[in-house]
């Protein structure tokens, strides 16, 4: 039966053509030159001619007419063609048209998709079990690198893989994987307990460690962080902060006790020598004393006058060494009590040091105002004495105007050290009893005890102004730097959370009525407390 023929332009001998290839390959027709005329004629819907007759050869020169000119890539395949007409070699015709109706068949859009459609799936395989052998060898072993058998079980798991070319050995290979999945499963559980035993003894070694020392002050610092380190959770950015902090006040207060220990020895020997001159100056009076009671004796014995004469001058000359031996003793221990008490305040001094020392804990280290931990200890302190004593505490929340546009604009060098001059000019600005801590980024807080809300806002206006007064330099250039503000007063027992909470609220809204600006947060209701 004739395939229908309304979309191919019977006009067209490329096309017409093109289709008689397709339907000969379609239909497993031999291309032979008789077999090609037929069906030509038959799509062309021009009356069929007597086989073997000379028509034959004439439509296959024209077939490659058309495909010298249409299908110029074909040149090679089309003169074989003509050359197999020539000779009337019908076989050679026919596989060349054979090799030009694969040529001209449609090839497929994706043809690297093809490939790898293509690929046996045996080499798939293999590339799986190469992928999972080298996850095991190079991802999962070098995480359990603290249980040897765990690794020896990976490793063999990883040889098993890589070779099991069978159903069998790849479902041995499969349970294995199993078990082991179960096995690091139960180990992570083990590891998670074990550390947080160690934590556990380590908080409580931290905890007795403070309670036996009579004064902390000097290793307060060190304690509290690790504490809050150790209580918290185990992040590696925390811990190496904790770790570098700890080294840093560590050495410092090294070298301090280096120095407390030299002034303690001082004072040591200079008690010693005290003591070692009083008791010769005891021992002289006690032997002037004996030698004035034999002088006293021999008067009452005799009653010769040149006898007593004698004895009197004895007595003096014994009187004057004494007095000679007093003052130089006198003389000695005035100086040994000077060493002492220089000892003393040189120690007292070393101490107040280390004390200093271990307070370096609690502040910014690129400000050096209090940082979060400083921030908490202070909030607390003057909370308490707040609801004491029921005085007035303020907070003030602070952020620098536009600062991202600063650090974008000069780099972040000069951003840190803005930040560095707005903390300076704060120092120069606040009370001796106001606290400046830094919340993170361009954000601070300060602490205001014993200050109403009004008095408060007020500060904070004074500080703004004095900020734009005393320019920030960068390559000395004036840079203007401004700060929106959020004052709050707490409540008395409202939390720190809270607090904060409601200085923010309220710097924000200075960001949105222009920035540069002090606004101040609503009371906050007793309900909300």
């Amino acid at each position: 039966m004739a395939e229908p023929t309304d979309k191919i332009n019977t006009s067209n001998p490329t096309e017409v053509a093109r289709e008689t290839l397709r339907r000969l390959a379609m239909r497993r027709i031999a291309p032979t030159p008789d077999n090609y005329q037929t069906l030509y004629q038959e799509i062309a819907g021009v009356p069929a001619e007597p086989a073997n007759t000379p028509s034959a050869a004439n439509a296959l020169a024209g077939l490659v007419s058309d495909l010298q000119e249409h299908h110029p890539a074909l040149s090679a395949q089309v003169a074989s063609l003509n050359k197999a007409i020539a000779k009337s070699d019908w076989r050679q015709c026919g596989w060349q048209l054979s090799e030009i109706a694969v040529q001209l068949k449609p090839q497929p859009v994706k043809p690297q998709r093809a490939e790898m459609d293509n690929r046996p799936q045996d080499d798939n395989l293999a590339l799986l079990r190469d992928l999972l052998a080298k996850t095991l060898e190079f991802g999962v072993v070098s995480q359990l690198t603290h249980n040897p058998r765990l690794v020896e079980k990976a490793q063999q798991l990883a040889v098993a893989v890589r070779e099991a070319d069978s159903a069998a050995r790849l479902g041995d290979a499969a349970s294995g994987l199993k078990s082991l999945w179960v096995s690091i499963e139960l180990q992570a559980s083990d590891n998670k307990d074990q550390q947080e035993t160690l934590k556990r003894i380590l908080l409580l070694l931290v905890e007795n460690i403070g309670e036996l020392l009579d004064d902390d002050t000097w290793l307060r610092g060190q304690l509290d962080m690790v504490q809050e380190v150790v209580a918290g959770p185990m992040k590696i950015q925390s811990l190496q902060e904790a770790e570098k902090r700890l080294k840093e006040v560590i050495y410092k207060q090294s070298l301090v006790k280096h120095g407390l220990r030299e002034a303690t020895a001082t004072l040591k020997a200079t008690m010693a020598t005290f003591v070692s001159r009083l008791s010769d100056v005891l021992a002289a009076n006690d032997e002037y004393q004996e030698k004035i009671s034999h002088h006293a004796e021999r008067i009452k014995r005799t009653e010769d006058v040149a006898e007593l004469n004698h004895i009197l001058e004895s007595l003096l000359d014994e009187t004057r060494s004494a007095q000679a031996d007093n003052r130089r003793a006198h003389d000695q221990l005035v100086h040994e009590r000077d060493a002492a008490v220089q000892a003393e305040a040189r120690i007292n001094q070393l101490e107040v040091q280390l004390a200093q020392m271990s307070s370096l804990v609690r502040e910014d280290p690129l400000t050096h105002s209090l940082n979060r931990r400083g921030l908490d200890d202070e909030f607390a302190r003057e909370a308490a004495r707040a609801d004491r004593y029921k005085a007035p505490f303020c907070i003030a929340v602070l952020d620098i105007d536009n600062f991202k546009a600063l650090n974008d604009k000069r780099g972040h060098k000069t951003g840190d050290e803005a930040l560095i001059h707005l903390v300076r000019i704060a120092r120069e600005e606040l009370r001796i009893t106001d606290h400046i801590a830094r919340l993170g980024g361009e954000e601070f807080l300060i602490i205001m005890p014993n200050t109403p809300l009004d008095e408060a806002a007020k500060i904070i206006t004074r500080l703004q102004r004095s900020l734009t007064k005393k320019y920030f330099l960068d390559n000395n250039e004036k840079v203007l730097i401004t700060f929106s503000a959020g004052v709050a007063e707490r409540t008395a027992g409202e939390s720190q959370e809270v607090s904060i909470g409601r200085a923010d609220a309220a710097m924000y809204q200075a960001k949105q009525t222009g920035k540069n600006r002090v606004c101040t947060a609503p009371v906050a209701p007793a309900e909300a407390v």
